[in-house]
């Protein structure tokens, strides 16, 4: 599970800016917490409101960068640039690095991972944990170069002399077989799953194939929330040559190779509809409504995060989505049938989301932009409102930012 995660100086986000799901004092909506030891409470699920251009989306790409790095920049050659994009607003900034940093509980221990960068190397890095209850550090880093270990320093100084000053020590360690990162590395990796990588439409057409059960659950939430009366989803594998072409240049000119053919499995997808006779038809996946497809493809990875306790990052979470059906998949995070206690964090500009009962104060924050169009962003809670207020109000009327500035001279 998410606790925080923080981000600095990285696209329109200049000072540091921290999203928590650790709780307030709050007994408000129970279900939409997770009791944890020691009296900690932590939120199953985070909204975040803010105007077009406000920095939101930034918020989820900072968390995408941080498991792209770990995933790949054990791959990149020494003369491979960190894909980062600093605050360009104000000069000094391009020159200063960026931070990130993500604390989580993983098989029931806390971490804490960031890391700091340039475009040319990753100049701070650290994980930490508390195996007893207590902070006990695995690795620090300093000036790229500069390394502490405080167990396994023999194995340890082996992996640092075969880390580029371009790749994670977390991402290199776990690659050569390292123990003491593999836990915080499978978490980041493999719990984290955000809607930029990979496409979600895919993953959900091969688990309809893979399950019956979960195919029956789709279809019923389809039906249920009257989309076309669909009666079925047909799903048949198939396996199809595909060729290609290669392209090379030499000495200025542009040659092509046809590739050889080479056997790729395919997914032949159809929803089925019954007509006002009573007979059934099929209907290919794109010639369905933006709102049926896109609702289909978020329920196979939203199932999977519900099932295997993983958190969910999600941009534009109502895109194409009627808000009943919206509301529908944030109570099945923020319920009792979250038995692995699974997180949703998303973006979103449905204000009839904006509910009471559906979240607390702390489970919404506003992104909005200061004078210097730098992102920043506060709870709900930072501000003077009651647990039973009207959110929404209080947001449309500006009341706690994130509103967009209309300028009216435009019309006269």
């Amino acid at each position: 599970m998410i606790i925080e995660t923080s981000v600095e100086n990285y696209l329109s986000i200049k000072e540091k800016v921290t999203l928590s799901l650790d709780s307030g004092s709050s007994k408000k909506l129970s279900n939409n917490l997770v009791e944890m030891p020691k009296n900690e409470r932590l939120l199953k699920s985070a909204v975040i409101y803010g105007a077009n251009a406000s920095g939101k989306s930034n918020i989820i790409k900072s968390v995408f960068f941080i498991w792209n790095m770990v995933k790949n920049s054990h791959l990149f050659n020494v003369d491979v640039k960190i894909p980062r994009v600093p605050f360009k607003l104000e000069e000094s900034y391009l020159k200063k690095p960026s931070k990130f940093e993500i604390i989580f509980i993983h098989n029931k221990i806390k971490y804490k991972y960031g890391f700091s960068c340039d475009n040319d190397k990753f100049i701070e890095e650290y994980l930490y944990y508390w195996p007893q209850g207590r902070e006990s550090k695995i690795f620090s880093r300093k000036n790229s170069k500069e390394f502490d270990f405080t167990i396994d320093r023999k194995q340890q100084q082996l992996i640092k002399s075969q880390t580029n000053e371009n790749v994670l020590y977390l991402s290199r360690a776990t690659q050569l077989g390292y123990q003491g990162t593999k836990e915080a590395y499978d978490f980041i990796i493999n719990n984290l799953v955000i809607n930029y990588s990979p496409m979600w439409e895919e993953i959900t057409i091969k688990k309809i194939y893979e399950d019956n059960k979960l195919k029956n659950k789709i279809i019923e939430i389809l039906q249920k929330a009257d989309f076309g009366g669909i009666t079925d989803i047909k799903v048949i594998k198939d396996k199809r040559k595909v060729g290609g072409i290669e392209f090379k240049f030499e000495k200025e000119k542009i040659l092509s190779n046809p590739l050889k053919p080479e056997e790729q499995e395919f997914y032949d997808f159809k929803f089925v509809h019954k007509t006002k006779s009573g007979k059934l038809i099929d209907f290919a996946f794109n010639e369905e409504s933006n709102g049926t497809r896109r609702t289909l493809s978020m329920l196979g990875p939203i199932f999977e995060i519900l099932e295997l306790g993983k958190v969910a990052f999600i941009d534009e979470f109502e895109l194409n989505l009627h808000s009943n059906i919206t509301k529908f998949l944030i109570k099945l995070f923020n319920s009792k049938l979250n038995k692995k206690n699974a997180q949703l964090i998303f973006t979103t500009h449905d204000t009839t989301l904006l509910d009471n009962e559906i979240f607390r104060r702390d489970q919404i924050y506003i992104c909005s932009k200061d004078k210097n169009n730098s992102s920043k962003l506060n709870s709900y809670i930072d501000y003077n409102l009651r647990e039973d207020s009207d959110f929404e109000r209080a947001y449309l009327n500006g009341r706690v930012g994130g509103l967009p500035f209309i300028d009216e001279t435009l019309f006269n």
